[in-house]
C-alpha cells in the first residue's frame, strides 16, 4: 500500500458515509414539520455509527499501512513499538510458568517470581525490539462508546497526538450520550435542527481531521523513531 493509496482508502471510506447521512437527511423534506424532530432521533444514531465506525476503521487502516512497510520495532516510535509487543507483555503479565516467550524455567520461590520475570524480560528486550514490526489491529478498541476519552486512548496507543480534537470534546460526549439515551429507549423527546447540526458539524471536523492527521503521519513518516 502506497501512502497515496492509504489516503485514497480513507477518503473513499468517509465519502460513502457522508453520502449515506445526506440521503437520510434529505428525507426530512418529505416529513411534516411536526415530526422532523422525532425523525432526527434516527439521524443521531446514524451520525454516531459513522463517527465510531470511521474512527475505528481509519486507525486500523493506519495500522495496516505501517505493517505493510516491513519495518522492525526498533525503527518506530515507542508507542508503536509497545503496540506491537502485546504477545510479550501478555506473557510477562501471565503467571503461567510454561509461557513460551520466556526461555528459562521460573524459580519455585513465589517471592522471586515477579522479579525473575522482570529480569528475564529485560534480558531479552534487545531481541524483542529487533524483531519485525507487526501490530494487531485489534489494539483499536472503541469500547462501543466513542467518548472523547476513548478516542484519546486509541490515538495514544498508536503514538498519535491525543489532544488534537479537544475543542470538540463536549460535542462528541453529548452525541454519545444522546445516542445511548435513544438506543436504550430512554429519550422520548425529539432532536432539534440546531442540536443536530452542531453535532454533525463537530463530527465532520473530527473525521476530516483524522484523515489529515493520519496522512500527515504517513507522508512524513512521523511514526519513525
Amino acid at each position: 500500500m502506497t501512502v497515496n493509496e492509504f489516503r485514497a482508502n480513507l477518503e473513499s471510506e468517509l465519502a460513502w458515509r457522508q453520502e449515506e447521512l445526506a440521503f437520510f437527511k434529505n428525507q426530512l423534506n418529505d416529513i411534516s414539520e411536526d415530526h422532523r424532530n422525532k425523525y432526527r432521533k434516527s439521524l443521531v444514531l446514524i451520525l454516531y455509527s459513522h463517527l465510531e465506525g470511521y474512527i475505528k476503521l481509519s486507525l486500523q487502516t493506519y495500522v495496516q499501512y505501517i505493517n505493510s512497510l516491513s519495518l522492525s520495532r526498533d525503527m518506530v516510535v515507542t508507542g508503536l513499538r509497545a503496540a506491537s509487543m502485546n504477545k510479550e507483555f501478555n506473557a510477562y503479565d501471565n503467571l503461567d510458568r510454561k509461557n513460551e516467550v520466556f526461555r528459562r524455567k521460573l524459580p519455585e520461590d513465589s517471592n522471586l517470581h515477579r522479579f525473575f520475570r522482570r529480569v528475564d524480560f529485560i534480558s531479552q528486550y534487545e531481541e524483542f525490539v529487533g524483531q519485525d514490526l507487526e501490530i494487531d489491529d485489534s489494539i483499536i478498541n472503541t469500547e462501543s462508546n466513542m467518548w472523547y476519552i476513548v478516542l484519546q486512548k486509541n490515538l495514544y496507543k498508536l503514538g498519535l497526538p491525543i489532544d488534537l480534537f479537544q475543542e470538540f470534546e463536549s460535542d462528541i460526549d453529548a452525541l454519545v450520550n444522546r445516542r445511548n439515551s435513544i438506543a436504550h429507549g430512554n429519550f422520548r423527546s425529539g432532536v432539534s435542527e440546531t442540536e443536530f447540526q452542531k453535532w454533525e458539524t463537530s463530527t465532520n471536523h473530527v473525521l476530516s481531521g483524522v484523515i489529515r492527521l493520519l496522512y500527515d503521519y504517513a507522508l512524513h513518516e512521523k511514526f519513525m523513531k
